[in-house]
């Protein structure tokens, strides 16, 4: 069932067949996200978020966001609580998430009106909450589900630049696929590798992060969530938050090692990080939304320059 032929209706009858018993006053189409096809439901059991998947349908992909919320939710970082989910809905023939809705202001809508303290009180507290995710360690590098699970570090790291490599164009950059390859698997091999697993959210920017009076009231979106090198992270936190807002940085990192202390080699694995995330979004936008490439491919030929 395609986003144009889901009605009302079939949203209707797919949230009782998920949630019987429940009593619905009023359904409406969200525009938020671009992985999943939204709905918010006014319920006796208050507002309700029905989600479906527009481009992965597996179901486990589903399993994987709950058990990732649900691990960062121990470590006292805000999320979302789940209500249902069906690994097939047959009202909509496809994978089925209702979880509470989160009213709020989205960070990327308020951050045009924010003035600089307010936006410095944001990343302080952004900081903190990033730190407690980091701080939820796991038992292997790779799928909080355990269906890819890695020894350490390096071995994860090779692995998902390898999967990443394999969806890139030979030319990808000047030095060319296996150029770049060579120079990511090379900074990898510096990484220590006695690392901790982390808990990392995989999306971090200003859309999955709901405001609340002007504090942040729950992180969203934890489909791309592993046990990983946690400074992965800081190649969306950078650009979404700390291209725009450089001044923030210092206060963030203060509020993160607070939290979960940098080590000595922190700004090289934060350089990495944003290397894979380049190569991450050249590849994604490459196939999904090709005018957003160059910028990141950009990007890898200015880390490449760096290594000589």
């Amino acid at each position: 069932m395609t986003e144009q032929t889901i009605g009302v209706d079939d949203v209707r009858a797919a949230l009782v067949e998920a949630c019987p018993g429940v009593r619905i006053a009023d359904i409406r189409r969200l525009d938020a996200g671009y992985t999943s096809r939204q709905w918010v439901a006014d319920t006796d059991e208050g507002p309700l978020l029905v989600k479906t998947p527009a481009r992965n349908s597996d179901p486990e992909h589903l399993r994987r966001l709950i058990a990732t919320t649900r691990r960062a939710a121990e470590g006292g970082v805000p999320v979302v609580r789940f209500r249902a989910f069906m690994p097939t809905s047959s009202s909509l023939a496809a994978p089925l998430l209702v979880q509470e809705y989160q009213d709020g202001t989205p960070a990327n809508e308020a951050w045009e009106t924010m003035d600089p303290a307010e936006r410095l009180t944001f990343v302080k507290e952004l900081g903190g909450l990033v730190g407690r995710l980091h701080s939820c360690s796991g038992p292997w590098f790779g799928d909080v589900l355990g269906a890819e699970k890695h020894p350490d570090v390096r071995s994860f790291l090779h692995t998902l630049v390898d999967s990443r490599l394999a969806e890139a164009p030979e030319d990808i950059t000047s030095a060319g696929r296996d150029g770049l390859s060579a120079a990511l698997h090379h900074a990898i091999d510096t990484v220590p590798s006695d690392g901790v697993p982390a808990l990392t959210h995989g999306d971090l920017w200003r859309q999955n992060i709901v405001l609340r009076g002007g504090r942040i009231a729950c992180l969203l979106d934890f489909e791309h969530g592993l046990y990983a090198d946690r400074f992965l992270d800081f190649g969306k936190l950078d650009e979404h938050i700390f291209d725009a807002f450089p001044q923030g940085r210092t206060a963030f990192l203060d509020a993160y090692h607070q939290v979960c202390p940098l080590p000595d080699d922190w700004a090289a694995r934060v350089r990495l990080g944003h290397a894979v995330h380049a190569l991450s979004m050249s590849v994604y936008f490459l196939r999904w939304t090709p005018g957003y490439a160059p910028q990141y491919v950009s990007e890898l030929e200015e880390w490449l320059a760096t290594r000589g």
